[in-house]
């Protein structure tokens, strides 16, 4: 069955259970504060959008969702002013938000839905859009865009949305595109993020049954503009989970076992070609699991969220080759989907 992170899969219809994490982008440059996602309940159905000092000071809230909608996916910016994620109502397809650092200026970035929820489809002229990620220059984001029917997969217990793509907009709304669009129900494509030196984008591709391996899951990488779009770690792995960006763009951070006997995930990197993949935590299976991870601004290390005995997240800090690793914030709610930003 697919994962309940799956916006793409189950469009606005399963919102409510939409645990995703972020799609994030390290800005090269000194460090300065973490975002991060809160939710207030196991059930996962309340959140907020805080941020903190490395060290784990300076704890604040920066957004209010309205009510029955769940905030996720927070990302820098290039200039750490703003913050842009997603908002999931319980109702309606997801869309992108975008904030200034201390909570102010708050605007919807993706085109508002004027249609009433529809039965196994995005209402027509609506798209489902997330896992956001600023571009580069600051003035556009990268998204994943989910449009058309959902189709029902008896056998599996599974859901496939029609037309998952990439896509780019400007953070004023204007200039939307899609830069890929996968063949009709073959997959999902998950955390589109740009390379820093503005060449390339990550994305993640879970396969649906029609697609082969079935089920497989893993990273590509294409050119900005689209282009040879090629794979870069193996089925096997199963890896994924906001894959980010190294700031010299020379290595991809991601996480094993995604979807897949989750407890047992490991945190690796591997270049944009393909090659130099390489573990770097190893941690025991009795770690329960991990989530999410990105890059310090300066390349030194990396912050990522683990779970506690609860299965709650916890935000960890760990230097960039995967040695002493150490939590920061261990706070009783569950903080996750973290992004390192940079100074300024």
């Amino acid at each position: 069955m697919m994962s309940p992170r799956s916006l793409a899969a189950t469009g606005f219809a399963a919102a409510a259970a939409v645990s995703c994490a972020a799609a994030l982008a390290t800005t090269p440059g000194s460090n300065g504060q973490i975002a991060f996602r809160r939710y207030f309940n196991d059930a996962q159905t309340r959140s907020a959008i805080f941020t903190m000092n490395a060290d784990g000071s300076n704890i604040r809230r920066i957004t209010h969702a309205p009510q029955r909608t769940v905030e996720d996916q927070a990302d820098w910016s290039p200039d750490a002013k703003r913050l842009a994620f997603t908002r999931i109502p319980f109702n309606g397809p997801n869309y992108v938000v975008v904030v200034n650092a201390d909570g102010s200026g708050l605007q919807r970035v993706t085109p508002r839905c004027n249609h009433k929820p529809t039965p196994n489809r995005v209402p027509r002229g609506c798209e489902d859009a997330g896992e956001v990620s600023f571009a580069p220059n600051g003035q556009h984001a990268t998204y994943v865009r989910a449009t058309g029917r959902i189709r029902h997969f008896k056998k599996f217990d599974y859901d496939q949305i029609q037309h998952a793509a990439v896509a780019i907009i400007g953070v004023d709304g204007s200039g939307e595109r899609e830069i890929l669009r996968v063949p009709p129900y073959s997959a999902d494509v998950h955390f589109p993020q740009m390379s820093p030196d503005g060449r390339f984008i990550v994305f993640e591709r879970a396969n649906s049954p029609l697609s082969r391996p079935r089920f497989g899951r893993a990273l590509f990488v294409m050119n900005a503009d689209g282009s040879h779009v090629h794979r870069v770690t193996p089925w096997t792995l199963s890896g994924g989970d906001n894959p980010d960006w190294s700031p010299d763009s020379a290595r991809i951070l991601f996480r094993s076992n995604e979807d897949v006997n989750d407890e047992r995930s490991q945190y690796y990197t591997v270049r944009p070609d393909g090659t130099g993949l390489t573990q770097l935590t190893h941690f025991p299976f009795t770690h329960r699991r991990l989530f999410s991870a990105t890059f310090s601004p300066d390349g030194t290390q990396i912050v990522f969220a683990k779970a506690d005995a609860k299965g709650r997240g916890d935000v960890w800090i760990m230097n960039a080759d995967g040695s002493n690793p150490h939590p920061v914030q261990t706070a009783k709610p569950w903080d996750s989907a973290v992004d390192w930003g940079s100074a300024g």
